[in-house]
């Protein structure tokens, strides 16, 4: 088994700790506690478009009986591109339900999100190149109606090392058209992904996951580890779409 956890360090207003600075403390106790190969350096581009249909939630206490006052299901798309996944394009369509829709009846399954449930998301993959940015084009200029483009993330200058039975790759996360124009730091991801051949419970898995993280003692980190909605399934794809997901 190849299971894999992403943690997601955002950067704070409030927070003395600049990004670059978590990004080298990271890099700095992986050499210093551990014996690490380095990897090739890696990008990414990940693109979160929302339905611009949605209509936000009604109070609780709202009349549910008018079909134009229930809360609707709200959608995702997401277009995610990685360097150490070369050729093709990931794009993810995701569904979540606001929690007034959900304590009014409408079942789902919880993703742990907090303001809302969600469905794990159906993923699909393209070649990159041409086909890739034809879809982004279509999105943008054609179907902006449809689809409301709210950030596009990017990591530029990623590291990788190979940790023993672990590969680790981290990148400071930036937003922002680039390379030109301004960009805004939005914290530091990594990738933790365990290399051991076990069949092992995926109860085991997560906990050697985070293990690995915790032994590198940076705090604050949003963790996307088990798919919420699939079980005993580790979806990397998913868990990137996750991690990427920072506005709603």
């Amino acid at each position: 088994m190849v299971a894999t956890g992403i943690f997601f360090i955002p950067t704070s207003s409030s927070s003395t700790t600049s990004e670059t600075s978590t990004f080298q403390t990271l890099q700095a106790r992986l050499k210093t506690r551990y014996s690490v190969v380095p990897l090739p350096r890696w990008t990414l581009e990940h693109r979160l478009f929302r339905d611009a249909t949605f209509q936000p939630p009604v109070p609780l206490n709202a009349s549910l009986t008018d079909d134009s006052a229930k809360p609707q299901a709200l959608r995702y798309l997401q277009v995610l591109s990685l360097s150490h996944d070369p050729g093709r394009t990931h794009v993810a369509v995701k569904t979540t339900y606001p929690l007034s829709q959900t304590q009014a009846g409408t079942p789902a399954t919880s993703s742990g999100v907090g303001e809302s449930i969600s469905e794990p998301a159906t993923v699909v993959a393209i070649p990159s190149g041409a086909q890739s940015e034809e879809l982004l084009q279509l999105m943008v200029s054609k179907l902006g109606p449809l689809w409301s483009q709210r950030q596009v993330l990017q990591v530029n200058n990623g590291q990788g090392f190979e940790v023993g039975d672990f590969r680790v790759r981290a990148g400071e996360v930036k937003q922002g058209q680039g390379p030109g124009g301004a960009q805004q730091a939005r914290g530091v991801i990594a990738e933790i992904t365990w290399l051991a051949e076990k069949d092992e419970d995926w109860v085991i898995v997560e906990s050697v996951i985070r293990a690995f993280w915790e032994g590198l003692d940076i705090n604050g980190a949003r963790e996307y580890i088990r798919v919420a909605g699939v079980e005993e399934s580790f979806s990397t794809i998913r868990q990137w779409c996750e991690g990427l997901r920072l506005r709603g």
